[in-house]
């Protein structure tokens, strides 16, 4: 590794730390160094990380765990982890297509949108994948529009490509 790359792995390396530390921040409210095991999809999702639920269980979150597993994860732990997950990019999002093309199949009707009753449904009772209520509010804060209660899928995909970038 010349020198140059040497200097750019700090670099990012330095950077994706404080992107680390940042969401860690927002859910270790008692400043203990600590977050409930519950939130760390949470922060991987805030750092744009998405894996499957089974991988988030049985790999992610027993890797994160300290010799005798607890409700907590440190933030040692976490940064650990999600500094290779992030420097692999085993997790990334999906391609824009690829989400379009998903959203498009929901809406069977082609109106560029999918209410939000709809889209709640299939959140909470995807096979393996079904979010929490509370999973379910984060997403939908970002995704619907408050006025008509639908979610605009092309407008929701902009901005998490945005985000991204």
């Amino acid at each position: 590794m010349t020198s140059q790359q040497q200097k750019e792995e700090q670099e990012w390396t330095n950077v994706t730390e404080k992107r680390i530390q940042a969401a860690f921040r927002l859910f270790d409210k008692e400043n203990k160094g600590v977050v409930n095991q519950e939130e760390v999809p949470y922060i991987m999702r805030y750092l744009s990380v998405y894996p499957s639920e089974p991988a988030l269980i049985k790999e992610i979150q027993t890797e994160m765990q300290n010799d005798e597993p607890t409700a907590f994860v440190t933030y040692a732990k976490l940064k650990s982890v999600m500094l290779r997950l992030m420097k692999t990019r085993e997790w990334d999002p999906d391609p824009e297509d690829v989400l379009l093309q998903a959203f498009r199949t929901l809406d069977k009707e082609n109106k560029g949108y999918i209410e939000w009753d709809k889209m709640k449904e299939i959140l909470t009772t995807t096979e393996n994948y079904a979010f929490r209520e509370k999973e379910c509010e984060q997403f939908q804060r970002v995704a619907m529009d408050m006025d008509s209660g639908n979610v605009y899928y092309e407008d929701y995909v902009a901005l998490i490509a945005a985000n991204e970038n």
